[in-house]
Protein backbone atom coordinates (compact mmCIF):
# COMPACT_ATOMS: atom_id res chain seq x y z
CA UNK A 1 0.00 0.00 0.00
CA UNK A 2 1.69 3.24 -1.21
CA UNK A 3 0.52 5.87 1.47
CA UNK A 4 2.23 8.97 -0.50
CA UNK A 5 0.68 8.47 -3.42
CA UNK A 6 -1.35 11.16 -5.22
CA UNK A 7 -4.10 8.95 -5.77
CA UNK A 8 -4.46 9.13 -1.58
CA UNK A 9 -7.90 10.57 -1.40
CA UNK A 10 -6.36 12.52 2.25
CA UNK A 11 -3.24 13.50 -0.33
CA UNK A 12 -5.27 14.94 -3.22
CA UNK A 13 -7.28 17.18 -0.87
CA UNK A 14 -3.70 18.33 0.72
CA UNK A 15 -2.51 18.91 -2.15
CA UNK A 16 -5.38 20.65 -3.84
CA UNK A 17 -5.04 23.11 -0.46
CA UNK A 18 -1.71 23.60 -0.99
CA UNK A 19 -1.77 24.64 -4.39
CA UNK A 20 -5.26 27.13 -3.36
CA UNK A 21 -3.05 28.52 -0.22
CA UNK A 22 0.14 29.14 -2.41
CA UNK A 23 -2.11 30.93 -5.03
CA UNK A 24 -3.65 33.52 -2.30
CA UNK A 25 -0.58 33.72 -0.26
CA UNK A 26 1.43 35.12 -3.44
CA UNK A 27 2.23 38.95 -3.56
CA UNK A 28 0.03 40.67 -5.73
CA UNK A 29 1.94 42.43 -8.38
CA UNK A 30 1.77 45.85 -9.00
CA UNK A 31 1.25 47.05 -12.47
CA UNK A 32 3.88 48.09 -14.98
CA UNK A 33 4.43 51.65 -15.28
CA UNK A 34 4.32 53.31 -19.13
CA UNK A 35 7.18 55.70 -18.36
CA UNK A 36 8.84 55.15 -14.81
CA UNK A 37 8.33 55.48 -11.23
CA UNK A 38 9.34 58.49 -8.45
CA UNK A 39 9.61 57.58 -4.77
CA UNK A 40 9.38 61.56 -2.48
CA UNK A 41 9.17 61.55 1.03
CA UNK A 42 8.17 64.57 3.19
CA UNK A 43 9.86 67.63 2.41
CA UNK A 44 11.89 66.33 -0.69
CA UNK A 45 14.44 68.25 -2.19
CA UNK A 46 14.34 69.81 -5.10
CA UNK A 47 10.63 71.75 -4.21
CA UNK A 48 9.26 69.39 -7.43
CA UNK A 49 9.88 66.19 -9.17
CA UNK A 50 9.06 66.48 -12.74
CA UNK A 51 8.01 63.34 -14.98
CA UNK A 52 7.74 63.32 -18.78
CA UNK A 53 5.51 60.42 -20.81
CA UNK A 54 3.39 61.06 -23.82
CA UNK A 55 -0.39 61.01 -22.77
CA UNK A 56 -2.15 58.31 -25.50
CA UNK A 57 -5.77 58.38 -25.66
CA UNK A 58 -6.15 54.91 -26.15
CA UNK A 59 -9.01 53.87 -23.66
CA UNK A 60 -12.12 55.35 -21.39
CA UNK A 61 -9.79 55.75 -18.41
CA UNK A 62 -13.27 55.39 -16.64
CA UNK A 63 -13.40 52.36 -17.53
CA UNK A 64 -10.00 51.46 -16.05
CA UNK A 65 -9.84 52.91 -12.61
CA UNK A 66 -13.71 53.74 -12.09
CA UNK A 67 -16.09 56.53 -12.49
CA UNK A 68 -15.88 59.16 -9.93
CA UNK A 69 -13.04 59.79 -7.26
CA UNK A 70 -13.17 60.15 -3.20
CA UNK A 71 -14.46 64.00 -3.77
CA UNK A 72 -17.03 63.22 -6.27
CA UNK A 73 -15.33 64.15 -9.71
CA UNK A 74 -16.06 62.38 -12.97
CA UNK A 75 -13.24 59.99 -13.68
CA UNK A 76 -12.49 61.37 -17.65
CA UNK A 77 -10.07 60.91 -20.27
CA UNK A 78 -8.61 58.06 -22.54
CA UNK A 79 -5.46 56.57 -22.06
CA UNK A 80 -3.22 53.64 -21.41
CA UNK A 81 -4.53 50.85 -19.20
CA UNK A 82 -1.47 50.73 -17.40
CA UNK A 83 -0.82 53.69 -15.02
CA UNK A 84 1.90 56.03 -17.12
CA UNK A 85 3.77 56.75 -13.62
CA UNK A 86 3.85 55.24 -10.47
CA UNK A 87 4.39 57.52 -7.42
CA UNK A 88 5.82 56.09 -4.10
CA UNK A 89 5.28 57.98 -1.37
CA UNK A 90 7.57 57.27 1.76
CA UNK A 91 5.16 59.34 4.46
CA UNK A 92 1.93 60.56 5.40
CA UNK A 93 1.74 64.33 3.05
CA UNK A 94 -0.52 66.82 4.48
CA UNK A 95 -0.86 68.31 0.59
CA UNK A 96 0.57 67.30 -2.45
CA UNK A 97 0.30 69.51 -5.51
CA UNK A 98 0.54 67.25 -9.05
CA UNK A 99 -0.15 69.37 -12.55
CA UNK A 100 0.40 68.19 -16.16
CA UNK A 101 2.09 70.78 -18.79
CA UNK A 102 1.46 69.74 -22.16
CA UNK A 103 -0.20 73.04 -23.89
CA UNK A 104 -3.24 70.16 -24.39
CA UNK A 105 -6.15 69.61 -23.07
CA UNK A 106 -5.36 66.54 -20.45
CA UNK A 107 -7.21 64.62 -17.46
CA UNK A 108 -5.16 62.78 -14.45
CA UNK A 109 -6.38 60.46 -12.69
CA UNK A 110 -4.42 59.18 -9.53
CA UNK A 111 -5.46 55.51 -7.91
CA UNK A 112 -3.55 55.27 -4.34
CA UNK A 113 -3.77 52.34 -1.26
CA UNK A 114 -7.32 51.02 -0.46
CA UNK A 115 -8.41 52.34 -3.61
CA UNK A 116 -7.83 56.16 -3.09
CA UNK A 117 -9.27 57.70 -6.28
CA UNK A 118 -8.53 61.28 -7.65
CA UNK A 119 -9.51 62.56 -11.28
CA UNK A 120 -9.07 66.11 -12.27
CA UNK A 121 -9.49 67.66 -15.66
CA UNK A 122 -8.78 71.41 -16.72
CA UNK A 123 -7.35 73.68 -13.90
CA UNK A 124 -7.87 77.56 -13.57
CA UNK A 125 -4.35 77.82 -15.96
CA UNK A 126 -5.78 76.14 -18.77
CA UNK A 127 -6.82 72.89 -20.24
CA UNK A 128 -3.82 71.20 -18.79
CA UNK A 129 -5.11 68.98 -15.90
CA UNK A 130 -3.81 69.52 -12.32
CA UNK A 131 -4.58 68.64 -8.56
CA UNK A 132 -3.78 68.90 -4.96
CA UNK A 133 -4.53 66.46 -3.07
CA UNK A 134 -4.94 66.13 1.20
CA UNK A 135 -3.83 64.21 3.65
CA UNK A 136 -2.12 61.24 1.43
CA UNK A 137 -0.95 58.46 3.56
CA UNK A 138 2.09 56.92 2.60
CA UNK A 139 2.02 54.05 -0.12
CA UNK A 140 2.25 53.28 -4.15
CA UNK A 141 -0.17 55.52 -6.04
CA UNK A 142 -0.93 54.61 -10.01
CA UNK A 143 -0.87 57.47 -11.95
CA UNK A 144 -2.83 58.18 -15.54
CA UNK A 145 -2.13 61.30 -17.47
CA UNK A 146 -4.79 61.47 -20.27
CA UNK A 147 -6.11 62.87 -23.12
CA UNK A 148 -9.34 64.59 -23.45
CA UNK A 149 -10.27 63.14 -26.97
CA UNK A 150 -9.68 59.17 -27.84
CA UNK A 151 -7.07 58.62 -30.42
CA UNK A 152 -4.79 61.56 -29.30
CA UNK A 153 -1.08 61.43 -28.09
CA UNK A 154 0.90 64.54 -26.86
CA UNK A 155 4.52 64.89 -25.02
CA UNK A 156 3.87 66.11 -21.11
CA UNK A 157 5.62 66.90 -18.36
CA UNK A 158 4.11 65.62 -14.52
CA UNK A 159 5.27 67.97 -11.77
CA UNK A 160 5.07 66.75 -8.20
CA UNK A 161 5.22 68.91 -5.43
CA UNK A 162 4.46 70.00 -1.90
Amino acid sequence: MQIFSSRHPVLRGWSSLLMIATFLAAPALAKPSNFGSVSVAPGFKPAAKNLTGYAKGAVALHKVVGDRDRNNNRCMGYGSPEPDHILVLKGNFARLKLQVKSGKDTTLLIKGPGNQLFCADDTARGQDAGLTAQKLRGGTYQVWVGTSEPGQKYRYTLSVAE
